[in-house]
């Protein structure tokens, strides 16, 4: 999301795991960690481990499962292993019904420090800014990188969901190979629509085109139309696609607009009732076109260290009925605000949402501060992006409201790759 909002023994590296958003076709969970005695140094070469799953972080009454397998571990000391793979009855009796499970480990070869290892069953996406063109430099600023092999790499990791900031800067072919990319890897796709959509549905080509503007598409896509038929045109087409999941249509507009920061093509702001008015438009077309996917949209928070629940209801309550699943943004690290505090802002989302009987979903900061708005940051000592520890508990704290989110998205991919963080990020989420 472009958009951010901020204010001037056995020693176990635990790993983070998120399972499929449909766990009885995979019946397993697919368990990433690092093994090593309480001396430092990693065990290595093949071990017998014994994992137990408990679903309370105190790993209070019996385990839900319990196995002793052999596993091959690295040199480093890491390892992977299918836990629960061809036990009969597994996914009913660990992953179903439950949002957050323990992994605890043990090893005869030495002492087993007292530590488990938390596990989301809500499937998870990622934020990308990558052109279906392929254009030099606008694959999230990295070299040589093509918009499909960015695609194969998020999918690798067992993301499920993407979602794209730059989707529609690609011809009609370049869009196309793009999406069925996506539908090879196993991903789904939630298409951003820009902000110029809900501005200017219904204005006059000849004042603003959104094909000629907004996009690569050639004017014979859709010849002649207004920009809402246009916009019909180009949803009924991506709802073809296979990997179409959803759209997403407010990336913080109506707090954009609070603020002063939308203008027009004539340069003139555009106040906040007028942007709620323009998303009931832009909401009102693209379910016409494809009412068969979900539409998303997100709202944030003033600034992070005087969030409430009052403030994001200001955003979120007056466009409710144009969002079948409420988001929202909330990137604490290097604010000064601890990452713990994920779970209010979670747990505020939840309680507005709840009011429509509408489901959710986060952004999670995977990201630095410093490389978006170096004056958000509290101190520069601070002003870095997500340690492994804080990454856990963003995701834990998310997944951990009365009503948990449907799902979690990570904001962003490349500036995790920017700053040598994708291993680290894979290992807190560990998406499935």
């Amino acid at each position: 999301m472009k958009h951010l909002r901020y204010v001037p023994a056995l020693f176990l590296l635990c790993c983070w795991l998120a399972l499929p958003a449909l766990a009885a076709t995979d019946p397993y969970i697919d368990f990433r960690s690092t093994v090593g005695c309480d001396d430092g140094g990693p065990l290595s070469g093949f071990q017998f481990l014994t994992f137990s799953i408990h679903d309370n972080a105190d790993r209070r009454g019996d385990a839900l499962w319990t196995e002793t397998v052999p596993v091959q571990v690295r040199e480093n000391g890491e390892y992977t292993i299918k836990l629960g793979a061809g036990s009969p009855g597994f996914a009913e009796k660990v992953i179903d019904g439950y949002r957050l499970l323990y992994v605890s480990v043990r090893t005869p070869k030495c002492r087993v420090v007292p530590a488990s290892t938390v596990i989301t069953t809500i499937p998870q996406g990622i934020w990308v800014d990558c052109n279906p063109d392929n254009s030099a430099g606008n694959c999230d600023g990295l070299s040589g990188v093509t918009s499909e092999a960015e695609l194969k790499t998020i999918a690798a990791a067992k993301f499920r969901y993407v979602f794209n900031d730059s989707n529609l800067w690609g011809t009609q072919s370049q869009m196309t190979s793009w999406a069925i990319q996506a539908s090879f890897s196993g991903l789904k796709i939630i298409w951003y629509i820009p902000l110029d959509f809900a501005l200017y549905q219904g204005t006059s080509t000849t004042s603003y085109s959104l094909i000629a503007n907004d996009t690569e598409l050639a004017s014979s896509f859709c010849s002649g139309c207004t920009n809402a038929a246009f916009t019909t045109a180009l949803v009924k087409w991506l709802a073809t696609f296979p990997a179409t999941a959803g759209y997403y249509i407010d990336d913080e507009c109506v707090n954009m607009a609070s603020q002063g920061e939308i203008q027009n093509y004539k340069g003139e702001n555009i106040s906040e009732s007028a942007i709620e008015s323009d998303i009931a438009t832009l909401y009102r077309t693209i379910h016409a076109a494809d009412s068969n996917h979900t539409i998303y949209g997100a709202e944030t928070w003033d600034s992070v260290n005087n969030a409430n629940e009052s403030q994001l209801a200001g955003f979120l309550d007056p466009i409710e009925a144009d969002l079948n699943v409420m988001g929202a943004d909330y990137y604490p690290v290097g604010t000064g605000e601890a990452a713990s505090t994920e779970a209010s802002a979670a747990s505020w989302l939840d309680t507005i949402a709840r009011s429509y009987n509408k489901s959710t979903f986060m952004n999670l900061q995977a990201f630095s501060w410093e490389d978006f708005a170096p004056g958000a940051c509290a101190s520069q000592s601070i002003c870095v992006y997500p340690s492994f520890s804080q990454l856990q508990t963003l995701l834990s704290d998310a997944a951990g409201g009365s009503k948990a989110p449907s799902l979690l998205v990570w904001y962003d991919y490349g500036d995790t790759v920017a700053n040598s963080q994708w291993r680290n990020l894979v290992s807190a989420a560990n998406p499935q």
